[in-house]
């Protein structure tokens, strides 16, 4: 509704609907996002004006992109975590309120700004640190996005927003990829969370296509890695979940298309898991994702006329989507 519309129905509202409303609304916001907005409340509820954002010059970007920089450079020599002559002690632990600065201030860059690119290189960076950290000890945590308050999901989808508000390129999209599958990864987070967004904000068909295009030969690029001699296990393994992810984010895009058919066989060829049920099981476990009940009953009826044999929650799944069809 319109800002208007809103007004109006909030001046009917009985006042325990309204209290109800708003504190529904509250919930919704991220823990990051509140404090702002908790600033905001007690400004309006004590009769203070609510500061109005100010444009970010050219003076003050630069200042801010030299300490991310020098952040990013003294995070990845592990000074924030070591003994070292470059971070006193006692500064170390306060890693974590500069980097959700960092966030914060870059988060609020418009897109009309003329840094605005340089902006979204930068968080770009500090995202890939966070997944780094989350495979190698960069700071004294396991979770370094639990640390400062974001889930992960949520701060990739800020940076996917952010990414293709400037337009879709194959430049974009590949880096976004490659960042969705990663295996840097939060405790409190899958794949999986990473995928949709990213494929959820694929908002025309040029762009899907294109992203089904990069997937794939960035899938091909990780089976050639495969195929390289004396390949240590833990990288193998690595290359393997990645060509998964990949394969999900395609199958997930030809839904999108209304083209699920070439998505199925290339999940079907290219998924690596040690069965073809287990395959059968991933692959309709992200059909119903994409709510598609009728093809859900299609590949499972597909799969069993290539004998195999579903696991029992399966079937029973099977059976219920067959009765409400």
């Amino acid at each position: 509704m319109k800002v208007q519309e809103l007004r109006e129905l909030l001046r009917s509202a009985d006042r325990p609907l309204l209290e109800k409303a708003f504190t529904e609304i509250y919930k919704q916001f991220r823990k990051n996002q509140k404090e702002d907005i908790d600033q905001i409340i007690q400004n309006i509820l004590s009769g203070k004006e609510t500061e109005k954002a100010k444009p970010v010059s050219a003076l003050d970007f630069d200042k801010l992109e030299q300490e991310i920089l020098f952040f990013l450079e003294n995070a990845y020599a592990q000074n924030y975590f070591v003994p070292n002559r470059t971070i006193p002690k006692n500064q170390r632990p306060k890693w974590r309120f500069l980097l959700k600065n960092y966030l914060k201030e870059l988060e609020k860059i418009p897109v009309e700004n003329e840094n605005y690119g340089k902006s979204v290189e930068l968080m770009t960076k500090l995202y890939t640190m966070l997944c780094d950290a989350c495979c190698q000890y960069l700071f004294s945590t396991e979770d370094p996005f639990r640390s400062i308050g974001w889930q992960q999901q949520d701060l990739f989808q800020v940076l996917v927003k952010k990414t293709f508000a400037a337009g879709y390129t194959r430049e974009n999209i590949s880096a976004l990829l490659q960042l969705a599958v990663c295996d840097g990864l939060s405790m409190e987070s899958m794949h999986i969370d990473q995928e949709t967004a990213f494929v959820w904000a694929l908002k025309t068909a040029d762009a899907k296509y294109m992203a089904l295009e990069e997937a794939k030969k960035l899938a091909e690029e990780k089976k050639l890695a495969l195929a390289e001699p004396g390949l240590h296990s833990n990288r193998q393994y690595t290359f393997e979940e990645a060509i998964n992810h990949l394969c999900e984010i395609i199958l997930l895009i030809s839904i999108a298309l209304a083209e699920p058919d070439t998505g199925i066989k290339y999940f079907f060829k290219n998924f690596r898991k040690p069965t073809k049920e287990v395959v059968l099981y991933y692959a309709l476990d992200l059909i119903d994702l994409a709510e598609d009940d009728a093809l859900w009953i299609k590949v499972y009826e597909d799969g069993t006329r290539r004998k195999i044999k579903p696991r029992e929650s399966l079937q029973q799944a099977y059976l219920e989507k067959k009765n409400m069809a």
